[in-house]
């Protein structure tokens, strides 16, 4: 080691205090993000139909089977769930196959986002886990009541 050139310095430790808070912190940004992805996916599923009278501007597909996909930036402009990839966010291409509109083909020029009317109903019943179904029980198995007996024969 020169005498002239400065020692290198280790990076310095974090005591434990400072690692449980930001443990702690990450933890807290992991759970928010999952929170929302959740949110985010449920609202996708309550979204899931058939879209009846609506027509994709992409390719023409009616009704709309899927996901319905609207335009913040356009007046009336609806895609379907292949459009919408074939979009890809703003990289890939903007068709106009239903042809009835102007619709500009840059794809920068649209922002789409998952849509409903009032009154659609949804492909998917449920969200989350469903109810567990009773089992009945059949003439020969024996009483839940606890009476010895078969159902059939049972009077408890």
């Amino acid at each position: 080691h020169d005498v002239g050139t400065p020692r290198p310095t280790l990076p310095t430790i974090m005591d434990d205090d400072a690692k449980a808070a930001k443990r702690a912190e990450i933890e807290a940004t992991v759970a928010a993000m999952q929170a929302e992805q959740k949110k985010l996916e449920e609202q996708r599923l309550s979204h899931f139909g058939t879209h009846d009278g609506i027509t994709c501007d992409g390719c023409g597909a009616t009704p709309l089977i899927g996901f319905r996909y609207r335009c913040r930036k356009c007046p009336n402009h609806d895609i379907c769930d292949v459009c919408f990839e074939r979009w890809d966010d703003g990289k890939g291409q903007m068709a106009n196959g239903l042809a009835k509109q102007t619709i500009s083909l840059d794809p920068n020029d649209h922002d789409f986002f998952v849509h409903k009317e009032k009154g659609f109903k949804p492909l998917v019943k449920t969200v989350g886990p469903t109810a567990k179904t009773v089992k009945k029980a059949k003439p020969n198995d024996p009483c839940p009541g606890g009476c010895g007996q078969k159902v059939k024969k049972c009077k408890c």
